[in-house]
């Protein structure tokens, strides 16, 4: 059996709209286990990032109970266990596409040498070498994705979340990135959640996970 990554157990989330309580997750079971590929689909606002982000502990829920047993307490997951790829632009302006990758590295009290030399040999297996030192802005979408889930990877973690990795992109090259994500992580155990609204893309992946009106139904 493997590892077991992530467990969740009768997770709900609720969040105050002014005076009412609005329930983004009710009594959700998740688990996630080494190598494990999952797409979470359903329709926007159904709970796919909420589950997301209290998957990747950066959010905590209003009742359940959430662990993370093969990769230790909450405060101890990011930068190195878990690598977490927003749908919104989340790239730092004012640092290169280098500076960018090896970022995680450093905070997780890296070497300045070996995290350059790491965040080089990531960008490589994804295809960046060619934009190593262009800022953020200079930075097609589809590129900006690409530098996303390379910063992710660098600190080869055992879970990956991607939020709506592909959201913002064509298909043509949403399909692409994708490819491009499933092979650098051919090699390796690492585990892979996509959020998606795209059943192209979540087809990709051997299980899909349905989210509607915050509940949860594994297909």
């Amino acid at each position: 059996m493997s590892d077991v990554l992530v467990e969740g157990r009768r997770l709900g989330r609720s969040y105050r709209r002014g005076k009412t309580e609005v329930a983004a997750l009710a009594d959700v079971d998740v688990t996630v286990h080494a190598g494990d590929r999952i797409a979470v689909v359903g329709p926007s606002g159904g709970g796919k990032s909420t589950l997301l982000q209290l998957m990747g502990g950066l959010d905590v829920p209003t009742y359940g109970r959430i662990v993370w047993p093969a990769l230790g307490e909450r405060s101890s997951l990011r930068p190195g266990k878990i690598g977490y790829v927003f749908q919104t632009e989340s790239l730092l302006a004012p640092l290169s596409v280098l500076e960018n990758v090896e970022l995680p590295l450093l905070l997780a009290g890296e070497l300045r040498t070996a995290a350059r030399l790491r965040a080089r040999e990531v960008m490589e297996r994804l295809g960046l070498e060619a934009i190593l030192e262009k800022l953020p802005e200079e930075l097609s979408g589809g590129q900006a994705q690409r530098v996303a889930m390379a910063r992710a990877l660098a600190a080869s973690p055992r879970l990956i979340l991607a939020d709506e990795p592909t959201g913002r992109l064509d298909h043509p090259t949403a399909h692409c990135l994708f490819d491009v994500i499933l092979g650098a992580l051919t090699a390796d155990d690492t585990a892979l959640v996509v959020a998606t609204h795209d059943m192209a893309i979540a087809e990709l992946l051997p299980v899909q996970w349905r989210i509607s009106h915050g509940r949860l139904e594994e297909t």
